[in-house]
């Protein structure tokens, strides 16, 4: 399903957002391993600043090591959560796209979306689309402010086990090496489009086949699958 421009800016600007916040981050568009697709998933190990911030609002204390001088002098792990958050976002760009995923929970789809599947949740939303109070407590808001986002809404951090994130880090890297082949392809292809054009234009062609040809090449730089006994019109946003 091809995604409108708007919400690949927003994913854009969510993507800049949690790299600010984060001293290394690892991160998949349209990632499923956490039981349903999100529209991206990270992991982030999070600034000291901005994982004091959200284990105060979570009520939990950060993990730390310390040595345990009443049982034998031992170094120990104190705390309830580490800086390393399995972060997961879903972008909306309509109240109908809202309604859709979190309006009727008793569809499977919404239902997957009333659970934590990571540690930290945030929809990205236009403002006006959602409410803080519609969401659940663990799902934050964020809207467009400027050329970034501000926070209209912190969320409850959910304790992941350690085997869990682990997992979800190992689909993520092996997935990721994928991702880079089919990177270099889409790279290819953005290239022989515009090499399309050049030619189009040295073999002076009609206007028309020009503006069929630039329109297949602005597809391609935004990773939509085009084919070539048809071009789709460019979604609005």
């Amino acid at each position: 399903m091809s995604r409108s421009y708007r919400h690949i800016e927003l994913q854009n600007m969510l993507v800049r957002w949690i790299s600010n916040r984060s001293f290394k981050m690892c991160g998949l568009p349209e990632f499923n391993s956490i039981g349903y697709v999100a529209d991206f998933v990270a992991i982030a190990g999070m600034h000291d600043e901005y994982h004091t911030k959200y284990t105060r609002h979570s009520g939990l204390k950060k993990k730390y090591m310390r040595m345990d001088i009443n049982n034998g002098d031992v170094w120990k792990i104190f705390g309830d959560i580490d800086r390393w958050y399995v972060c997961v976002f879903e972008v909306k760009v309509s109240r109908s796209d809202f309604l859709n995923t979190f309006g009727n929970r008793k569809t499977l789809h919404s239902k997957a979306r009333m659970k934590p599947a990571g540690t930290a949740h945030w929809i990205v939303a236009e403002k006006g689309i959602c409410k803080p109070e519609e969401l659940p407590e663990f799902w934050g808001l964020l809207t467009p402010y400027g050329t970034g986002l501000t926070e209209l809404k912190r969320p409850k951090l959910h304790i992941l086990p350690d085997n869990k994130l682990h997992a979800i880090a190992f689909d993520m890297l092996w997935l990721q090496m994928n991702y880079r082949k089919s990177y270099y392809d889409q790279m290819i292809d953005m290239a022989k489009t515009v090499e399309d054009i050049h030619k189009a234009i040295i073999a002076d062609k009609p206007k028309l086949e020009l503006l069929r040809r630039s329109n297949k090449a602005i597809k391609a730089c935004c990773g939509f699958a085009i084919s070539d006994d048809g071009v789709q019109e460019i979604p609005n946003g």
